[in-house]
């Protein structure tokens, strides 16, 4: 079971970067959509807006779709969350290997050198650093 909830984090770890990106898009999406709104951006959007749209159905439509992209960017903020929780309890210098490796893709071996493993030796020590990580909870 230890195993598996490790390649589950390791997939995760390759999943940040995408996580990063997609919050940005999120609320380049939202912040869209807002200007779609007609000024609305600076007014609490729970609110009627102070002049008239031509179409309330589009008011209503697009306000429906701005609730719905920030429930998507809260869920991918806590993804995002989770990762960095489970990453700030690995000592640092697995960290900053994990990172290398996961995160911004550097090849193993590149790192091994830089670390003075073996391949196989710094596989068991990330792996070793992620186990004891998630068994902190």
């Amino acid at each position: 079971m230890q195993r598996e909830e490790v390649k589950a984090f390791k997939n995760e770890l390759r999943n940040y970067t995408y996580y990063c990106s997609r919050i940005v898009s999120l609320e380049n999406s939202i912040e869209y959509i807002y200007d779609r709104l007609g000024g609305v951006r600076g007014i609490d959007p729970s609110k009627e807006p102070t002049h008239v749209l031509p179409d309330k159905n589009l008011e209503y439509k697009l306000r429906d779709d701005i609730e719905k992209l920030e429930a998507k960017k809260k869920r991918v903020e806590q993804q995002k969350a989770e990762v960095d929780e489970v990453l700030s309890r690995i000592e640092n210098e697995f960290a900053e290997a994990i990172k290398k490796v996961y995160i911004e893709g550097m090849r193993m071996d590149k790192v091994c050198i830089e670390y003075n493993f073996s391949a196989s030796g710094m596989g068991y020590r990330i792996d070793k650093a992620i186990e004891r990580a998630l068994n902190e909870v």
